[in-house]
């Protein structure tokens, strides 16, 4: 059954990796202390204001609400996408948040009680996609830039899901199931002009496919294919269905992956690639060359899920074995010169940010110029709260380094 390519959502996941090693315990703890929520930032040393400020940001949590869950952000860092839940509630809230303002979006008549999962929202911060639960169970749900809903027009006894939207909400792209739940699926495009098309699978596969991700002028689009085994692919109106090469491998065998989302400008395809049976994060550059990201001690397989538009970054999470939900996650941020490393690392060290009593669980966007994330972690109350990163443009990097070690001796 094909899910959406973020973690979490409704409890379902689409899986092919196998579990070989338990994590160590110590290696994998997640901090829970009971210190008030914060919000830090700091302003850097010696860098004047033309390089802004790095900041980490949680978005607030309304009364009864003890859940948070992003998943795309804006091109512009302004507009975030996600979904809100709590101890009694029956369902997710789905929210754009404009800043700290939230706009609750509503939802089409039925789907009160089981709310929506945001999987994207539009570059430009107007239109939303998710999937929703109704009267006749999951459906694929589009709001455009004036804020309607609209539900996919699946027949009765079906499973359908949005899960990408490009830059102005005219394209969007997700999978119909035939039946519910059912070993069969469809990847599916909507166009504002065409309507919904069944674009179906790479002739001759007959299992799951599904659109996870497009290009923000809409023309191309990556998922997966089903056959024996899930396989990445990429997908144009002109050429159809093209799958993206693996790596070589010791002793040979399957090609198996997935992409799950591209970056704004078409350049790189994210997602992972089943290596000796685990799911190892992976990027396709502009040549569909495909680069594995190192994975660490303790986190078994990975994901990577969004880059900036030259590819220069990449971000994404491990997890700890491949059932593991965003609890049992840990949010990477990669680059040529440094590799993988965790998130909550780079900005404590490198930013000079104070996380204390936080765990970045995952991080699911990153804007085309790599300035903001958006994420969800462990706050010091033990709930998962989304979060904003903002981090100063590449030449502040150095300056601020600089600027730590010279407060760090300082302070000796």
């Amino acid at each position: 059954m094909p899910v959406p390519a973020r973690v979490g959502g409704f409890g379902l996941r689409e899986e092919t990796a196998e579990f070989h090693a338990p994590p160590n315990d110590e290696e994998t703890e997640m901090r829970r202390t009971p210190e008030a929520l914060v919000f830090v930032s700091l302003i850097p040393l010696c860098a004047g204001a033309a390089m802004g400020v790095p900041s980490f940001t949680p978005l607030p949590f309304e009364p009864g609400e003890d859940f948070s869950l992003v998943t795309s952000v804006s091109d512009d860092g302004r507009f975030i996408g996600g979904h809100t839940s709590g101890p009694t509630a029956t369902g997710f809230t789905p929210i754009i948040w404009d800043g700290l303002a939230r706009n609750t979006l509503s939802l089409p008549t039925g789907f009160e009680a089981g709310g929506a999962y945001i999987n994207a929202i539009s570059g430009d911060g107007g239109s939303a996609v998710a999937i929703g639960l109704g009267p006749d169970g999951f459906r694929g749900i589009r709001w455009d830039s004036a804020g309607m809903p609209h539900v996919l027009s699946t027949a009765p006894g079906t499973f359908s899901s949005f899960n990408a939207i490009n830059f102005d909400g005219s394209v969007a792209g997700g999978f119909v199931n035939q039946t519910f739940f059912g070993p069969v699926s469809d990847a599916l495009v909507w166009t504002s002009s065409g309507g919904e098309q069944n674009i179906g699978n790479i002739p001759g596969f007959i299992g799951e496919a599904s659109i996870t991700g497009v290009s923000n002028d809409g023309s191309l689009f990556v998922g997966f294919a089903t056959q024996n085994h899930q396989v990445p692919v990429t997908w144009t109106q002109s050429g159809g269905f093209e799958v993206l090469p693996g790596v070589p491998m010791a002793p040979p065998g399957p090609h198996i992956g997935m992409a799950i989302d591209v970056s704004a400008d078409g350049s790189t395809v994210v997602g992972a690639l089943e290596i000796n049976g685990r799911n190892v994060p992976t990027f396709w550059d502009s040549t569909r060359s495909p680069t594995l990201i190192n994975l660490i001690p303790g986190y078994q397989v990975g994901e990577a899920v969004a880059a900036t538009n030259d590819g220069s970054i990449v971000v994404g999470h491990w997890r700890e074995t491949p059932t593991s939900d965003e609890l049992g996650s840990l949010a990477f941020i990669w680059d040529a010169d440094n590799g993988a490393r965790p998130l909550g690392d780079v900005l404590v060290s490198e930013f000079g940010l104070d996380l204390q009593g936080w765990t970045l669980n995952v991080v699911n966007d990153i804007t085309p110029d790599g300035l903001t994330m958006v994420g969800s972690g462990l706050n010091p109350m033990g709930e998962l709260q989304a979060f904003r990163v903002v981090i100063p443009a590449p030449g502040a990097l150095g300056a601020l380094a600089i600027s730590g070690l010279l407060l760090a001796r300082r302070r000796r």
